[in-house]
């Protein structure tokens, strides 16, 4: 049985047939268009002869997930308030399934990557901004308002950079891969955080102190969601994961400081294991969830 995902970026839109043990078996892949009219008649035409009833998609937030609409994505500015499910439905003829960028990635690492065979688990990107998908036996956890996951507005210190939209102090503004590589080229260092997580490795001692840094940030964020989550495990993805050798030992070991001692030998954080195809495949697997 072959399942359609469609994954909507800022820089790209993808479109894959995926097989039920989450092979990508077809790709396509254009830049992604200011109108997104234009964004759904090349996708209605890429899928013409793909086989599958289910379509879904994944799409960066804010939206209105069960309706299927952008509310205002800061990488998307010609797409607000546009209905891209009934747009995509009226022309294609198929029924269209669309979710957040991190619960898809979620459903993807859960059913076919890294938390394959957990109850529970919780996904968490680190890259550009911080989010998360939760799955509760499961079912994946949307909310009342569809921001269950929304885990980048989570307070984790009294102060911090201020960025529009989000509290301060908020993980997303001290942890996240853009406030990693800002807090690096503050302190001289170019390249972002993956030439930071170099640096540290190599013994640089203020990238040490900056990796410390994060890592505790990180594993206040990811403390706080075992205490209000209890998941099997947390999967972390994102461009952030990529340095994952080098900083996921520390890490472990910070967040088992921060929770109950009787929970610290279980903590159990994995590295995403789809990479770049986690879009596709978590937005062909949605219909396989229930949402709430």
């Amino acid at each position: 049985m072959q399942e359609i995902g469609i994954d909507i970026g800022g820089t790209s839109i993808r479109a894959a047939c995926v097989d039920e043990k989450g092979h990508v078996t077809a790709f396509e892949q254009i830049k992604t268009p200011f109108d997104p009219e234009e964004a759904v008649r090349w996708i209605a035409g890429t899928i013409t002869t793909w086989e599958s009833s289910s379509l879904g998609v994944a799409a960066p937030g804010p939206l209105q997930a069960k309706e299927g609409m952008f509310l205002d994505p800061p990488n998307l500015p010609g797409w607000h308030g546009f209905p891209f499910k009934a747009s995509l439905e009226s022309i294609s003829g198929r029924t269209v399934l669309m979710e957040n960028d991190a619960n898809a990635a979620a459903a993807a690492e859960w059913l076919h990557g890294a938390g394959r065979g957990a109850g529970s688990m919780a996904y968490v990107t680190i890259s550009t901004g911080v989010g998360a998908g939760l799955i509760i036996d499961g079912r994946l956890v949307g909310g009342f308002r569809g921001n269950g996951g929304e885990v980048g507005n989570m307070i984790i210190a009294d102060n911090g950079p201020r960025q529009p939209g989000m509290n301060n102090g908020s993980w997303e503004s001290l942890a996240s891969g853009t406030a990693l590589g800002k807090q690096a080229k503050a302190a001289g260092i170019r390249g972002g955080a993956p030439e930071l997580f170099s640096l540290a490795s190599g013994g640089d001692q203020t990238a040490e102190a900056l990796v410390a840094e994060w890592v505790d940030y990180t594993a206040r964020g990811l403390a706080n969601l075992f205490h209000t989550v209890d998941p099997d495990c947390i999967v972390i993805g994102g461009g952030v994961s990529g340095s994952a050798p080098y900083f996921m030992t520390q890490l472990k070991e910070a967040v088992a400081a921060k929770v109950y001692k009787s929970a610290a030998d279980s903590v159990d954080l994995r590295t995403a294991a789809l990479g770049r195809t986690t879009g596709v495949i978590g937005a062909a697997v949605l219909h396989r969830l229930i949402r709430v």
